[in-house]
């Protein structure tokens, strides 16, 4: 887990940290990292590390949920026409933000993005409330499914190279969309 204050000095030495993380990824496997390693990379003292992260794993959720934070908290409902919008503010945030989720996938831990992912939904749900439509209890349903979905296009595009603008992989999702009623599954 990660505990990280939300003083200056703390949030740029978990800065420092991701960052040096990121640089002996580029070096040797994940799981062949040592603190030892990215204390020598990131040039934050080892006590540093331990009073924000209990482990290596921690560095990298607490970057993507740094970023599944903003991106789902900078979103403003009023300010959007439909409910497609806030995939195209979130596709169009991670656009630019996809390094984290470009390196859980290639040390093969996109689990990290899920709960990321989920826990911040939870907490948009929270701050704008529940979503209409589904059933209080089939919640947890709609929140996962719209996870997998909009995962699986991120992790898609990555894999693909990155070609499509936001603006493109919305035509990709309503082009879906509109099949599913035609193909009986809705």
């Amino acid at each position: 887990m990660y505990h990280i204050s939300k003083d200056k000095r703390a949030m740029q030495s978990s800065e420092l940290i991701y960052q040096g993380l990121l640089a002996c990824i580029q070096k040797k496997p994940f799981d062949q990292i040592t603190v030892t390693d990215l204390q020598k990379a990131s040039g934050v003292a080892r006590s540093t590390f331990y009073r924000a992260f209990d482990n290596l794993s921690d560095v990298l959720y607490w970057k993507c949920d740094t970023c599944f934070y903003e991106v789902l908290g900078s979103y403003c409902p009023g300010a959007m026409q439909g409910e497609l919008d806030l995939a195209r503010h979130y596709f169009t945030y991670w656009m630019s933000h996809s390094d984290i989720l470009e390196t859980l996938m290639r040390i093969n831990r996109q689990d990290i993005i899920y709960a990321c992912h989920m826990k911040n939904a939870e907490r948009m749900q929270q701050r704008f409330g529940r979503l209409p439509g589904p059933a209080i209890e089939h919640g947890d349903y709609f929140i996962a499914i719209r996870t997998g979905f909009t995962l699986s296009i991120l992790t898609t595009w990555l894999s693909g190279g990155r070609r499509e603008t936001a603006e493109e992989l919305m035509a990709i999702i309503e082009e879906q969309l509109a099949l599913l009623p035609k193909a009986g599954l809705f």
